[in-house]
């Protein structure tokens, strides 16, 4: 059987076109200019009008943490949860991260992780990650490879946990480097959060309202100086997550003006939402690391995001829910750190970015799929509505109201950030490789069709 899918207006990262898509096999088989196509075996052809949608490759996730632990906390979803709601919000595949508990090696974490992933309604793939220099990182790296894992996660801040000293980033870069890998770098200078935290303790300011007086954003920007520095030693490639100001994004730009291979994600609450939410009723609900920055900083991001020096949009998804949150929300140090967002990425960020800022919708796609399925080495199977590629698809109505609230949502927790917010973006339809997956932002039950996407080459290039 094929699937024709017409009168839909296709927008890939360098262009928006009204263009028909035909897909056969999982996969994309042909683009057609609307109307064009005579099917000579139109009875074994399924026709979905596309009529006045739009049509978006699927969401790629480059940051999703799935019952992820931390402290005493573990977040809350499986792989079937957080797929489920990761497709009723447009996004097709995740990438989540093998972060070793304790006493846990790198490689157990992955695959502990990689075990984990059944009964998903999307695609998923894995970041590894490694705390402790060990003598033989590159046999790590070179198994971390044959698992189809070419990027590793390391942090500069969460000692005694999961922190890695610069020794040990350096290492790993040059592991990485000798098999076309890439780091993935939490960059938060720790010596300077302890000291604003000790500040906050001699001030009694240490509950979640405070929260963003305990990370500024000199933390963040020393520490991406740094590791550049590290990067520009070695000749290595390195991608920042979830940066959060405008200073750290220029020091990477400024990098990669250089000639060299950098890169910046954002996620989306750094874009939407202001530090006016730890004057709210409820702090403890955007408690994460960086915390959300002041309304001048967030412009800012917002304006290097439209100049394209940000090069993708995670969610940084972190599953809690209200009663973990609240439970410790009278000391930052031991909350769980992060927001729910896998659902809410796309369609929040079409209403906000697009719709309300002005990002064009081909800079979207980009930085939420194309660039994503690039620096995860998933291009151009995922990321790009293209002959070959597979049939990712999402069908969007960009004209028709819609309200975000927790109970419309999918994700194993109880609340959202972005609980009421508005935008004239409507999901449809989410296809993975050919298989409708939800509709109408609710989930088919029956079509679990997801399954491990193991990284090939990385594309560096993101023009």
């Amino acid at each position: 059987m094929k699937t024709l899918f017409q009168n839909g207006t296709v927008v890939n990262s360098n262009l928006s076109a009204k263009l028909d898509v035909l897909v056969e096999n999982e996969k994309i088989i042909g683009l057609f200019l609307r109307g064009t196509f005579i099917d000579p075996d139109s009875a074994n052809t399924t026709v979905v009008d596309a009529t006045d949608l739009h049509i978006l490759p699927g969401g790629v996730d480059p940051h999703c943490h799935v019952g992820f632990t931390s402290g005493q906390f573990t977040s809350l979803d499986n792989y079937q949860e957080a797929t489920r709601a990761a497709v009723c919000g447009g996004t097709t595949t995740i990438i989540d991260f093998a972060i070793p508990e304790i006493g846990e090696t790198s490689l157990e974490a992955l695959k502990r992780q990689k075990e984990r992933i059944r009964d998903s309604f999307c695609d998923s793939a894995m970041h590894g990650c490694i705390v402790n220099l060990n003598d033989d990182v590159s046999k790590i790296v070179s198994e971390m490879e044959a698992q189809g894992v070419r990027t590793v996660k390391m942090f500069t801040t969460y000692r005694g946990e999961v922190m890695a000293n610069s020794e040990t980033i350096m290492e790993v870069m040059k592991g990485l480097l000798k098999i076309g890998g890439m780091v993935y770098v939490h960059s938060e200078a720790d010596h300077i959060i302890s000291e604003n935290q000790f500040v906050a303790i001699q001030n009694n300011q240490i509950d979640s309202s405070f929260h963003h007086r305990t990370r500024s954003e000199l933390a963040e920007t020393i520490s991406v100086a740094e590791v550049l520095a590290m990067a520009e030693t070695i000749g290595a490639p390195v991608y920042f997550v979830h940066q959060s100001c405008r200073d750290a994004v220029d020091q990477v730009a400024n990098s990669k003006s250089a000639g060299r291979m950098a890169f910046s994600e954002s996620v989306l609450h750094h874009l939407v939402l202001d530090d006016s939410v730890y004057e709210s009723e409820n702090p403890e609900r955007f408690v994460c690391c960086p915390p959300i920055r002041s309304r001048q900083t967030v412009d800012a991001l917002l304006e290097v995001l439209k100049n394209g020096d940000v090069d993708t949009l995670g969610s940084d998804h972190c599953c809690y829910n209200l009663e973990q949150k609240e439970s410790v929300k009278h000391d930052v140090r031991y909350m769980p750190n992060g927001l729910p967002g896998v659902e809410t990425r796309i369609p929040v960020g079409l209403g906000k970015l697009v719709l309300e800022a002005g990002l064009s919708i081909e800079r979207f796609v980009a930085i939420s799929s194309t660039n994503p399925a690039k620096l995860n080495g998933l291009f151009p199977k995922k990321g790009i509505i293209a002959p070959g590629s597979d049939a990712d698809l999402v069908l969007w109505d960009l004209d028709s109201k819609c309200t975000i609230t927790s109970t419309n949502l999918h994700m194993a927790t109880d609340y959202t950030p972005y609980e009421g917010i508005e935008s004239n973006v409507k999901h449809v339809a989410t296809y993975v490789r050919g298989t409708i997956v939800a509709r109408n932002s609710q989930p088919v039950e029956s079509n679990k069709v997801g399954k491990f996407v193991p990284a090939e080459e990385i594309n560096f290039n993101l023009k």
